[in-house]
């Protein structure tokens, strides 16, 4: 039976611009134990669909992986942002693309063992081009991928992001 733990102490160990770094002593029914956590600010994950069979991923560097990975358009959410307002300006600065309408779907904790990162997913199949606004540090390429192409991939562990899974998956069931 897990029973309620009572938080001893909260100790900030690191604050960056992307992810803070604490370490909580909590007390539980079987002693005290400490929790290194990630503080993060939240996210959005943007599942793009020009058609009912079709998703927009977007391909890039991702430096922990040092490796080029295909996405659903995401990042994070701006201090005071919204996050439907963050999915709006994601979208643009990725892909260019301005939504006409954007759909909230859910919401769920990118891995809550030890991150507080809550990740917003959005839906559009509304949308106009645009210019692009990377972020610095960004070289972002663009693509419209069949449904079928991406279930194949992602069966042969060539989509190893888990919020472009979910999207993939999301959008084969919906079709």
């Amino acid at each position: 039976m897990v029973r309620i733990m009572e938080l001893i102490e909260s100790r900030r160990v690191y604050e960056g611009h992307v992810v803070n770094l604490r370490i909580d002593t909590v007390r539980t029914s079987r002693g005290e134990h400490s929790y290194e956590i990630v503080e993060h600010s939240g996210a959005v994950a943007v599942i793009v669909a020009p058609t009912p069979h079709e998703l927009v991923l977007v391909r890039q560097y991702r430096a922990p992986l040092g490796m080029l990975t295909w996405e659903v358009c995401a990042g994070g959410i701006d201090a005071g942002e919204e996050p439907h307002a963050a999915a709006l300006r994601e979208l643009r600065e990725e892909t260019g693309y301005r939504a006409r309408s954007m759909r909230r779907l859910w919401s769920a904790y990118s891995a809550p063992g030890f991150c507080t990162e809550l990740l917003h997913f959005f839906f559009t199949d509304d949308y106009e081009p645009g210019e692009t606004d990377f972020d610095a540090g960004e070289d972002i390429e663009t693509r419209t991928f069949a449904l079928d192409e991406l279930a194949t991939m992602l069966r042969a562990d060539q989509l190893p992001d888990a919020k472009t899974q979910i999207a993939v998956m999301w959008a084969l069931t919906a079709r």
